[in-house]
């Protein structure tokens, strides 16, 4: 446990050492914990591990996008989804969103909406390879949390296999605010001021759903005792702002500044998409380090089992004091 002297000066807790949440960590905390996380993104190569992500992610994204256009096609028509893609201009880089809708528009084109038995068949098949992908972010998110993968072959599998199901679901999710949640407010007899108000509220949930998928994936994914909601959140609200404003960002230079298709030709879209894979897949890593150093800044246990004494929680995390600033300092020297 490191050091704290200034602590002990005080006479109080100035740094957050006895927090029961993030929120009663004060500034000269969240200074050490922002010190740490730049430490540990170099120290465990995180650059480096969400280009693996990417690889993997980029492999897992198109059986992903069949078992998306299957299970939206027992429901509404397929052919829709496609169109939903093109409304998330800006967020999305052009040349992206183009293979991606390319690719909807086929397997909407072969998509008949039946549930027989080849359709199951293909449905399971395509959820399994797109869980593969999410066996690289299972794998770079117990790098993240410093935690050795210890489950068994069945249970790691199923894990990524809901955890990619319950993606998909946010996918049709988010579709249904994109959507459905427009049409409904014309539909509806409402006044002009009410949908205005409603349709305002269309990207605050699009937000809200990505910030629940993350919170998710941070909970469930690491192997380790789940961490309690409120020691998640900072990590996911954090990625959220710093994806969006990286892909808002990132859309606003590839449009008008970067010249892709000239360097890398008929593949510029393709490295289009890797860049933008990549810059989330870092974004997803650097929400879980964040995560993983506020837990570290207090003494309780942050951990859904109760209050266990430090090296007893089933987690790195929860069972490490990280140093502070100052400590950090003089251990360099």
């Amino acid at each position: 446990m490191p050091n704290d002297q200034s602590t002990r000066r005080s006479g109080r807790d100035s740094r957050g050492r006895e927090a029961e949440r993030p929120q009663d960590i004060p500034p000269r905390g969240w200074k050490d914990i922002l010190s740490r996380v730049w430490q540990e993104i170099s120290d465990n190569s995180i650059f480096l591990v969400a280009g693996g992500v990417t690889y993997a992610v980029l492999l897992a994204l198109f059986p992903a996008l069949a078992a998306l256009v299957s299970i939206y096609g027992l429901v509404l028509d397929p052919g829709q989804i496609e169109q939903q893609v093109n409304t998330l201009s800006g967020v999305l880089p052009d040349e992206t969103k183009k293979m991606i809708a390319d690719e909807l528009h086929q397997l909407a084109s072969a998509s008949n909406g039946a549930l027989g038995i080849g359709a199951v068949i293909a449905l399971l098949f395509a959820l399994w390879s797109a869980s593969r992908g999410m066996s690289g972010m299972i794998n770079a998110l117990d790098i993240a949390y410093e935690q050795k993968e210890t489950r068994s072959f069945f249970k790691y599998n199923l894990i990524a296999l809901l955890l990619t199901l319950g993606m998909i679901v946010g996918g049709l999710v988010v579709i249904a605010l994109v959507a459905v949640l427009p049409a409904a407010v014309q539909f509806i007899g409402f006044s002009k001021t009410t949908k205005w108000l409603l349709l305002l509220l269309e990207w605050p949930l699009l937000i809200a759903v990505v910030i629940i998928g993350l919170a998710a994936l941070y909970r469930y994914a690491p192997d380790r005792r789940e961490a309690k909601w409120r020691w998640i959140t900072p990590g996911s609200i954090a990625a959220t702002v710093l994806w969006l404003i990286g892909s808002l960002a990132f859309t606003v230079y590839v449009s008008n500044f970067a010249s892709y298709n000239k360097t890398y030709g008929s593949l510029g879209g393709v490295v289009v998409m890797l860049t933008w894979l990549y810059l989330s897949a870092f974004v997803v890593l650097f929400g879980a380090v964040i995560n993983a150093q506020a837990e570290r800044q207090t003494r309780r246990d942050s951990t859904v089992d109760g209050d266990k004494p430090l090296g007893k929680r089933g987690a790195y995390a929860a069972d490490t004091v990280g140093p502070s600033t100052e400590d950090q300092k003089s251990d360099r020297k």
